[in-house]
């Protein structure tokens, strides 16, 4: 052992630098002819006892008991140079000062101090003793040693002086004490794999692309359907409809011509799904409710039935359409729910005829030739009605639900085709008579119906149930 050079603490021989106050040690050299082995013996030592013992090996008890280790003679550094003089230090705080801060209540109503520094003290005060009445953390009478640090180089344009040169009287802050340990932040929960799988059956916006497709292509066959001439001979149109028709009568054709440009402006036009599907499911409802609003105005009372058919562009299709990209949902089953019901009830409700959907079957049975089809297929809508209940198989199966929304949807056109095809040899003379009637169904003396028309059925039922089907999605990302 050796004394150290600054603060004078036994050091071992070896050390380079004072594990107290930091200084550098000068080094030792080892005298010559005395260099230890692993074990503690001289090489020189053990060669001279190996020749004197006949076997050749010295005996453990004949070697000298091994000197001091000594590191071997290094060059001594150059001389730092002197550090500049140091600011008197500052006058210890008056004891008003150190004290702790007002203390704060934790969880369980008990004081607990903040957090002060820790405090520094010159190197050769050494590991300072604190009393037996200072409290810890743990026993509020326990004494606990507090550790002291030299102080912090000052930071500067020249080198600082190095640590064991420092001295002087350092003000010391009061270590903490009755601290609480920091509460750590809560943990998220886990990511499970059960939420990925819940995630992957709710899209987000799965409707962008579509509902604009569908607003554009819809527009055109409204404005084309506009545009048709209702009659050859003499060449009339829906244009004369606007022109000559008195009061309200005009508001379907014009309706039809200011939904269909709407529609094709909006569907061009740069905006996120919300607002354009509210658009859409807005400029879809006005043309299905016009039909019924305008003999309102006139005095006449439309028939129940007509309003309950409401229900299948404003609930049915638009259920159907949710329920195939949110298969988890239960919104969408009960929209469908709701929508089969209503579509229903006109057929099952008895009136002064009987039951209307006994009396269909009945008259498939007796019609005669090409007749059965027409009520055939007539029938068949109300069998996609039923279909529509197949909502309710669980996820991940769609349940065939966007191949029901568009049968519902195109189902006047399958009518019209079919009247067509059982008309096919009088398909000339219905183009020549009314290429608007041929083609999209809509009768001249009643521009607008949507019980003859199958483009503006189609074209109000796909942008009302887009629209309405874009909101409803949005709810339920």
């Amino acid at each position: 052992m050796k004394k150290c050079a600054s603060c004078s603490k036994d050091l071992p021989d070896a050390a380079l630098h004072c594990v107290f106050c930091g200084a550098k040690q000068p080094p030792a050299a080892a005298p010559q002819g005395l260099a230890k082995t692993v074990m503690g013996y001289s090489a020189s030592e053990m060669i001279e006892q190996m020749k004197q013992r006949p076997g050749g090996s010295p005996s453990p008890a004949s070697m000298p008991p091994p000197a001091p280790y000594s590191p071997p003679a290094r060059p001594s550094p150059a001389p730092r140079p002197s550090p500049a003089p140091r600011p008197p230090p500052a006058p210890p705080l008056p004891p008003t000062l150190a004290e702790p801060p007002p203390s704060r209540f934790t969880g369980n109503n008990q004081p607990t101090a903040y957090a002060q520094p820790p405090s520094y003290a010159p190197p050769s005060a050494g590991v300072p003793s604190t009393g037996s009445n200072q409290p810890t953390m743990f026993a509020g009478n326990a004494p606990a040693p507090q550790p002291s640090y030299p102080a912090p180089a000052p930071h500067g344009g020249g080198p600082g002086p190095s640590m064991g040169a420092r001295s002087g009287p350092t003000p010391s802050v009061p270590m903490p004490h009755n601290v609480a340990p920091a509460p750590m932040p809560a943990a998220p929960p886990p990511y499970l794999a059960s939420q990925t799988a819940a995630r992957a059956g709710r899209p987000v916006e799965p409707w962008k692309d579509s509902l604009r497709f569908t607003m554009f292509v819809w527009g055109v066959v409204l404005l084309a359907s506009f545009a048709t001439p209702t009659s050859i001979d003499p060449l009339r149109g829906f244009w004369n409809v606007v022109a000559d028709a008195p009061g309200t009568q005009k508001l379907p054709a014009l309706i039809m011509a200011a939904i269909g440009l709407l529609g094709i402006v909006i569907g061009s036009m740069p905006m996120s799904p919300a607002p354009r599907g509210l658009i859409a499911a807005v400029l879809g409802f006005v043309g299905i409710v016009t039909p019924i609003v305008v003999p309102l105005i006139d005095g006449a009372t439309p028939a129940w039935q007509s309003l309950v058919a409401l229900i299948i562009p404003l609930v049915l299709i638009p259920g159907l359409l949710v329920r195939q990209e949110y298969r988890d949902a239960l919104l969408p089953r009960i929209l469908v729910t709701a929508g089969v019901i209503a579509a229903l009830v006109p057929h099952l409700i008895p009136n002064n005829a009987g039951v209307p959907l006994v009396n269909d079957f009945k008259a498939m049975i007796d019609a005669p030739g090409t007749d059965k089809v027409v009520v055939g297929v007539a029938l068949g809508q109300i069998v996609v009605y039923v279909l529509c209940l197949l909502v309710w198989l669980p996820a991940p199966s769609g349940a065939a639900a966007k191949v029901f929304a568009w049968l519902l949807i195109l189902w006047p056109l399958v009518v019209h085709l079919t009247l067509l095809l059982l008309n096919a040899d009088q398909i000339v003379d219905a183009l020549k008579g009314s290429p608007n009637m041929t083609l999209f169904g809509n009768a001249p003396e009643a521009p607008g119906a949507l019980a003859t028309s199958w483009a503006l059925f189609a074209s109000y039922a796909a942008l009302t149930s887009y629209g309405l089907a874009t909101v409803f999605g949005k709810q339920l990302e």
